[in-house]
């Protein structure tokens, strides 16, 4: 049981704040994530944009479902839970974190491939190929949390049990010990930050970059619909999950000594950008379903023929994709134009 040393430190409201986005993150989003994953398994056919928002739902709605752990932990202010449950809880969110992420990353790139090469995407772009890519999302999201697994451990801090990284080793002392503690904090933030925001943002952002150009040719209501959700896409990963980042680059700066390797009020602040990133994962169902469509309209629909509208041929920022019919008698070769398949 904590004492009288394991209250919570405080900086102004922030742990309130932290709490209340949380909570607010975790109802939102598991209804959100929930109604995704239940269209997508009993209403839905099998697309590929519908395999994308499977995966991406799965994730979001997991780790939101965990959110309670993490604000129990924020309210106490210490960690309640053994060794073990403290590796696998926080490479849980670190797995998630690097799922939805990536799977923003495809689901940009796939919307990209779909307007510049809409005949080469026609036919390439299969579930099968899809489901497969997911797959590796899951792999490479799991080998990116394994330094969780063996590095993050929990310990008896100043009288309070907290789950820290602990990277100083037994074999080594003094100044080899610092220096070490001091090289693999920073890999695991810098890898974090390269990995998680900065590369994934720099590919979002192109993709985007090369719709817009080629939407900016269309005057359309859809077309200037496509361009608003592409905007908000990118600024809201990069508002939600760039203070995350920047916070783990100063925590690393900040944690090289293996005397101390736990601030109190850096992890409060470390849960608070957190539970900022959580709200990507709560608004991503709202963002790729109803700002891809008009919002008056989407107001007079039911969510039941919102998402069916997303997850088939009618997927956000679509676009024409030529079909060659055969020869005429004439000998000349006709085009039609169809909306492609997702």
């Amino acid at each position: 049981m904590a004492d009288l040393k394991c209250q919570p430190v405080e900086v102004g409201y922030l742990r309130q704040l932290a709490v209340t986005v949380l909570s607010v993150s975790c109802v939102a989003g598991v209804l959100g994530n929930g109604l995704v994953l239940w269209m997508a398994v009993f209403r839905m056919p099998r697309t590929v944009t519908m395999v994308w928002f499977f995966n991406l739902a799965l994730a979001d709605f997991t780790v939101l479902l965990s959110v309670p752990i993490s604000i129990y932990i924020i309210v106490h202010g210490w960690w309640p839970s053994p060794n073990l449950v403290c590796k696998l809880y926080m490479a849980f969110l670190v797995l998630t974190f690097f799922v939805s992420i990536y799977l923003l990353v495809l689901i940009s790139v796939d919307r990209c491939i779909l307007v510049l090469y809409p005949v080469w995407a026609r036919n390439h772009r299969t579930v099968q190929r899809a489901t497969w890519l997911s797959i590796a999302v899951w792999l490479l999201a799991a080998a990116a949390c394994s330094p969780y697994l063996k590095y993050r451990t929990a310990g008896k801090l100043h009288g309070c049990e907290y789950c820290y990284f602990d990277f100083s080793s037994d074999k080594e002392s003094g100044q080899d010990r610092s220096a070490t503690v001091a090289r693999r904090q920073a890999a695991i933030a810098i890898t974090h930050f390269l990995l998680g925001f900065l590369v994934p943002l720099t590919v979002i952002s192109i993709c985007a970059h090369c719709i817009r150009s080629r939407l900016r040719m269309e005057s359309t209501v859809h077309a200037r619909q496509s361009k608003r959700l592409l905007v908000v896409v990118v600024s809201a990963f990069f508002i939600f999950w760039f203070p995350f980042n920047m916070v783990l680059l100063v925590k690393a700066a900040l944690l090289t000594s293996p005397q101390q390797p736990h601030y109190p009020t850096m992890e409060l602040i470390s849960w608070a950008a957190f539970a900022l990133g959580c709200l990507n994962s709560c608004l991503n169902p709202f963002l790729y379903v109803f700002l891809g469509r008009d919002f008056q309209q989407k107001i007079l629909q039911s969510l039941s023929s919102a998402l069916p509208r997303v997850f088939g041929e009618e997927g956000f920022i679509s676009h024409p994709v030529p079909e060659a019919n055969t020869p005429a008698e004439g000998g000349n070769l006709t085009v039609q134009t169809r909306s492609p398949p997702s």
